[in-house]
């Protein structure tokens, strides 16, 4: 008893499993696109978030260093008033040295201030 199938049902057969082998394959591609767009942003990211890590820390020993000189300057300002506070009592002392001054005469005689 010999049953001859007939061969269009093989081909039948074989032409969907083609037809799922290649959308497997498409998808399969796709899937790999992606994660190799995935595994590039990563790296970039990496790169980025290093890049800033080296900007923090610059930034930080940038701030240290500005403290310090607002600090010097602050101190640097405060000596600067105290000399200027000393100069003007010099001022007013001089001042006053000259008025006493203004009231002596030339011609010999004193004018006394009372």
């Amino acid at each position: 008893m010999d049953i001859d199938l007939p061969r269009s049902t093989t081909a039948e057969v074989c032409i969907p499993t083609t037809v799922q082998f290649e959308e497997v394959y498409e998808m399969l591609n796709i899937l790999a696109s992606g994660i190799e767009t995935l595994v590039n942003d990563e790296q970039r990211l990496c790169n980025e978030s290093l890049q800033m890590q080296i900007t923090l820390i610059t930034l930080k020993e940038e701030l240290s260093k500005l403290k310090l000189s607002v600090e010097e300057s602050n101190a640097f300002l405060q000596g600067v008033k105290q000399n200027q506070d000393i100069l003007n009592q010099d001022f007013v002392s001089l001042q006053e040295k000259i008025n006493d001054l203004q009231y002596v005469s030339y011609s010999k005689t004193l004018v006394w201030k009372i």
